[in-house]
């Protein structure tokens, strides 16, 4: 069945996929069997046309998808936290092909000339039930439309009224990490220096051990957002800030919203994100596994979705938490944000659809950072051969830094590509941190821009002064033009962005402006 809503003021369709409700159930298998005899047959990935992983996703999120019964619907109407049941919705499917879950969840912009203290009330008089004030954003906020059937209706009921700005569902979405890491330490971590010691190209590499006897991004802070972290890892824990933090589902009943937990006790575990953090920041000179790029960089570690279920919203938050954790915690100082992000979550096959509350978080939030400075944003473009980058809404943000993979041969390998394509670095059989506490191999964008973030840590820290938009100038314009390929006047490839990352080169380059800082880059 053909639904409409709005997104980002766009008028959008999806289809509700009919005869299926998804419903989140008490944590467990045995409870999830328990729903099942209550509320209907379970129904598997073939009968919903879920892939398997993202069927196991929302399983780990504690959603299970019913055939519903006679019953069903009586019973999600009485339904309590002691219950079966804590939540339900719809199950669909959107325009770039992904499933998604919608609830009565709403995000709801309030025009800007609505006093703060008059918003609650016009909330109220608009049937809507306030969750938590989105505070990146001016009037934004998380809200509940539980006079209306779902956030869908309620997006459209509320897109004509004049108080309204925008009103957008949030749906409950399957967002993972861009590569898993699979299996098998500096001699082989060919993407700081190769040698050709993996049977690579020497001179391959983002030329980090040249910058180490200058800079190795001591005083720079680094948020890396992902699934979860090990934070004990014997070549992460000393680089940890206590910024670092976690979103929980600390209320059981059906009204759930993540909340912030700061600290790293109970910070969910994850192979995937402890990777990432080596890749910018494991120790050096410790005798231990390999090196980050920045090794002497401070890490804020920010977990969300650890089962790689939710919204938009929470990573929203995160980003806003990453560039002021006063956001999340109003005792917090702003000074204590990061002074760069990256983040490599995202679905692959690159179709993703920006909402709007991610979309004002990557707008407002780092423009805010170091006292207006401003963070400068990387994110992992999507795996998958010539995919187009621009199918994908949020690494083509144009506040985000797109990164692509290369391999120990300075060549792209099989990533998204085009316009927005801005930087392409190391991510093919690179070795980093694990969550086992090991180290491995592996190969993803996820790896390659965190690798980018690492280098530009270092070129910060030898000019902490630099705007963010000058570090990504820098970024830019000190990339190596590798491939072999013809870039265009304007120094761009598709494949290859404005090039390889050249860590020595960036550090030469924002040394140059600290002594002439009116000096325009060539």
């Amino acid at each position: 069945m053909e639904r409409t809503y709005y997104q980002r003021g766009e008028r959008k369709t999806l289809e509700e996929v009919e005869d299926v409700v998804p419903v989140k159930s008490p944590s467990g298998a045995e409870a999830r069997e328990a729903l099942g005899a209550a509320l209907g047959a379970e129904l598997g990935a073939t009968e919903l046309g879920l892939p398997e992983d993202t069927l196991e996703a929302f399983h780990r999120a504690n959603w299970v998808f019913v055939s519903p019964t006679a019953e069903t619907h009586s019973l999600l109407e009485s339904r309590s936290p002691e219950g079966p049941a804590q939540d339900a919705g719809k199950l669909v499917k959107r325009q770039d092909g992904r499933f998604g879950i919608v609830t009565q969840r709403l995000v709801v912009q309030l025009q800007e000339d609505i006093p703060e203290d008059g918003a609650d009330q016009v909330l109220a008089e608009l049937d809507l039930d306030l969750v938590s004030r989105l505070r990146f954003a001016p009037n934004l906020f998380e809200v509940d439309a539980t006079a209306y059937p779902d956030a869908l209706e309620a997006s459209v009921a509320l897109h004509d009224d004049p108080r309204v700005k925008i009103a957008e569902p949030s749906f409950q979405e399957h967002i993972p990490g861009r590569a898993a890491p699979t299996d098998p330490r500096y001699g082989e971590q060919w993407q700081w220096s190769n040698t050709g010691q993996s049977g690579g190209t020497p001179h391959a590499d983002v030329s980090a051990e040249v910058c180490w006897d200058r800079t190795r991004g001591a005083g720079i802070r680094v948020a890396v957002i992902d699934n979860g972290f090990l934070v004990t890892h014997e070549d992460l824990q000393g680089g940890v800030l206590d910024t670092s933090g976690f979103f929980v589902d600390t209320d059981p009943g059906p009204r759930v919203r993540p909340q912030f937990v700061r600290g790293t006790e109970g910070m969910p575990v994850g192979d995937h994100g402890t990777f990432c953090a080596g890749m910018v920041g494991a120790r050096q000179g410790n005798d231990r596994g390999g090196s980050g790029a920045a090794p002497e960089c401070d890490l804020t570690l920010i977990a969300c979705l650890p089962d790689q279920v939710g919204d938009q919203v929470t990573l929203a938050r995160a980003v806003a938490y990453a560039a002021d954790p006063s956001f999340e915690l109003p005792d917090a100082g702003p000074a204590s944000g990061a002074d760069i992000l990256v983040c490599s979550l995202g679905p692959n096959g690159a179709a993703w659809e920006l909402g709007t509350a991610l979309d004002l978080a990557l707008s407002f939030a780092p423009r805010q950072a170091r006292d207006g400075l401003g963070m400068a944003v990387f994110w992992a473009a999507s795996n998958g051969r010539n995919v187009d980058v621009l199918a994908d809404q949020v690494v083509s943000h144009p506040d985000v830094i797109a990164v692509v993979r290369s391999t120990h041969d300075d060549l792209e390998h099989d990533a998204a590509r085009g316009s927005e394509v801005e930087l392409i670095a190391p991510g093919v059989n690179v070795l980093s941190t694990g969550g086992d506490g090991g180290y491995h191999l592996s190969t993803g964008t996820s790896f390659a821009a965190p690798c980018a973030a690492g280098c530009a840590a270092l070129a910060l820290a030898v000019n902490p002064g630099l705007t963010r938009e000058q570090l990504r100038r820098i970024m830019r314009e000190s990339a190596d033009k590798v491939g072999g390929v013809a870039y265009d006047a304007d120094g761009h490839h598709d494949d290859y962005g404005y090039g390889r990352v050249n860590a020595v080169a960036a550090v030469q380059a924002a040394e140059q402006l600290l002594s002439d800082p009116v000096k325009e880059m060539s």
